[in-house]
């Protein structure tokens, strides 16, 4: 059996805890026996980490994966499951919903919605609920008269969005008869290199950025999150697709407002907007002026010379850092505004030596067994997560049955998905993923 570390980059808290659920919503069907084989050969042949079991660490790094030298003929790579719905998508509201949800901005179900109908009841929401020796990998298709969706879930310390993403991707490769990339990071801490992470970091320098905190400030910033959630107690979560051409156009008038008033007037992003979008919106009902701590995250693939190329292609452990925008804001706060705050910020963030501070924080956030909250005391917080650009390139059609007729122009699929306890409060994030030419937060 071969003991490997989890790394501390896969370990700050509330991360341990909780699973990544993926939903790929495709309007052709899939070919089950095409994705499980593959899935089998990419695990067995390429990538056998993804068979390993995860178990408390004898060591000094908590957890640990369990790998055996050679997988036994009886031994569970990943837990499959399937069912037959024996109707058209389109009968079902939710998916006929999210598969057309027409040329404006529409408001659709909530994740918690899609989750119940396509996620099996018997797979663990959070890492505690596994049964003993569960394999890292959950897959479960959902095959309609007219599509699928293929479900995944696997723990966050192994896999981010955007390493869920590579795992995927390399699956596919191995469908189309290649060979994917080899895997990075099987053994070695790639992000706890002495080059990366291996540097001073001032703690009083990082304010209103992710920190080690004091008992008292991490006491102060918890209390004030609860009791946000004590005086708001209803909560409502929807999932909401913003069509390409929207966002366009918001961004170009954002550019034009700020032309010449800011030198990065002209670098807003879609991905800035989107983030303004439910900015704005998340406290549209409060009265007053307050300050905010507006974090972003980084994906570091193609970011770092240790994740450059087939490097990054091949690491599917979390590899994100975090950008923090730190201002005041009020319900007649410009959208323009709220996006050159957070263009600012991830500009910041992505200068080589915010990177190593950044890497360096989090994994001593790990090991101070800390919960990662970005947020000052006495501000409020609002984070963003945009994985959009990570399932550019994913491509079912390879696994759809050789009889089914590709010919016909086919939509982009649609891609969900949430990283969450059960109990935790939707209102202080937004997750942006990929729809039919759609983005969805």
């Amino acid at each position: 059996m071969e003991i490997i570390p989890v790394t501390w980059s896969d370990q700050p808290k509330p991360m341990p805890n909780l699973r990544t659920r993926t939903f790929f919503i495709t309007d052709h069907p899939l070919d089950e026996q095409i994705l499980k084989n593959s899935l089998y050969k990419l695990i067995r042949n390429h990538w056998p980490k993804l068979g390993a079991r995860l178990f408390p660490s004898h060591g000094d790094t908590r957890l640990e994966y369990h790998l055996p030298h050679v997988f036994p003929d009886d031994y569970e790579l990943f837990k499959w499951s399937s069912v037959s719905a024996g109707y058209s998508y389109g009968e079902t509201y939710e998916l006929s919903k999210i598969l057309h949800p027409g040329d404006g901005v529409a408001f659709l179900p909530s994740m918690e919605t899609i989750d119940a109908r396509l996620r099996p009841q018997d797979w663990p929401f959070e890492q505690k609920d596994e049964p003993p020796d569960s394999p890292l990998l959950y897959v479960h298709l959902t095959r309609f008269s007219d599509g699928a969706v293929l479900a995944m879930s696997v723990p966050h310390v192994f896999a981010d969005q955007g390493g869920l993403a590579n795992i995927v991707k390399a699956w596919l490769t191995v469908i189309d008869g290649e060979t994917p990339p080899e895997m990075t990071g099987y053994k070695d801490d790639v992000l706890g290199n002495e080059k990366l992470s291996n540097v001073e970091v001032n703690q009083d320098e990082r304010i209103g950025r992710m920190r080690i905190r004091s008992k008292k400030d991490q006491a102060l910033v918890i209390g004030r999150i609860a009791l946000d959630l004590i005086r708001n107690r209803k909560e409502e979560s929807r999932l909401v697709f913003l069509p390409m051409q929207v966002l366009q156009n918001l961004r170009e008038k954002a550019r034009e407002r700020l032309d010449g008033k800011h030198v990065l007037a002209s670098e807003i992003s879609n991905g800035d907007i989107i983030t303004a979008i439910f900015t704005k919106l998340s406290r549209i009902n409060s009265e007053s002026k307050y300050d905010i701590s507006l974090s972003s995250t980084i994906n570091l693939r193609d970011r770092i010379p240790e994740l450059q190329g087939e490097k990054g292609e091949g690491f599917v452990h979390n590899a994100v850092h975090y950008a923090t925008a730190n201002f005041s804001i009020k319900p007649s706060t410009e959208l323009d505004e709220i996006a050159l705050q957070n263009r600012i910020a991830v500009n910041k963030a992505l200068e080589e030596s915010d990177i190593k501070a950044g890497v360096s924080t989090l994994r001593e956030l790990a090991k101070a067994n800390q919960v990662m909250l970005i947020c000052e005391p006495h501000h409020k917080l609002y984070s963003s997560s945009n994985w959009s650009g990570s399932w550019q390139g994913i491509d079912f059609t390879k696994a759809a049955p050789k009889s089914y007729d590709l010919s016909s122009h086919r939509k982009e699929m649609v891609v969900l998905g949430q990283s969450k306890t059960l109990k935790a409060p939707m209102r202080c994030k937004c997750t942006v993923m990929l729809g039919c030419k759609i983005l969805t937060g």
